[in-house]
Parts: C-alpha cells; sequence; structure tokens
C-alpha cells in the first residue's frame, strides 16, 4: 500500500493552528505521533480510514494552506497512514522551552 505524504502550510499562530489541526483530525482519525521542530515544522502522523482520506484534506485545506494531493476514490473501512507535515510561516528557530529546575 502506498504511503500517503501530504504538506500544510501556517500564516496562522502556531498554537491556534495545531489545536486547529488537532481538533480536525479527531472527527476523522486518530494521531498517531506528532513532533515539533523548533516553532518552524510539525510532523504529525495519522491513521484513519480511507474512506476519510479525501475528506479530511479537504477540511484541513480551510485551515491550512495544503499542497494539492491526488484524489483517492477510496470507499473501504482499511486503516490508511497519512505523514502530514506543516510549516509555520510566522516561525523564527529559535524556540526555548523553559524547563522548570526539579529538585534531586
Amino acid at each position: 500500500m502506498k504511503n500517503i505524504f501530504w504538506t500544510g502550510y501556517s500564516n496562522h499562530e502556531r498554537h491556534f493552528a495545531i489545536n486547529a489541526i488537532k481538533s480536525i483530525v479527531s472527527k476523522y482519525g486518530d494521531i498517531v505521533d506528532i513532533h515539533l521542530f523548533s516553532d518552524i515544522t510539525l510532523t504529525m502522523t495519522i491513521e484513519l480510514q480511507e474512506v476519510n482520506i479525501d475528506k479530511l484534506h479537504v477540511e484541513l485545506g480551510h485551515v491550512i494552506s495544503m499542497d494539492n494531493s491526488e484524489q483517492m476514490p477510496l470507499a473501504s473501512k482499511k486503516e490508511r497512514t497519512v505523514y502530514l507535515n506543516v510549516t509555520f510561516s510566522k516561525g523564527t528557530g529559535d524556540l526555548i522551552v523553559d524547563v522548570p529546575a526539579v529538585p534531586g
């Protein structure tokens, strides 16, 4: 089975975009892995039924700019994996996460 790779771009504030993406994905499938690369890029692994792939792509396109994808007229209930990469246009690459001191 061919893997599905999507690329998206967001002009929104990063936290807003991530929450919107998570909300949309939860309607159609499950997020099984997520990685943030500073404040520039997010990669997400999504599992969903084939019948929901095009619906997910269309709805994500309302929140982020999506590269064109092949339309997949699939009516199967088989599980598929979609790899989504989102780039945030307002990212700087200088994200610093403060880690609180833990007594030990």
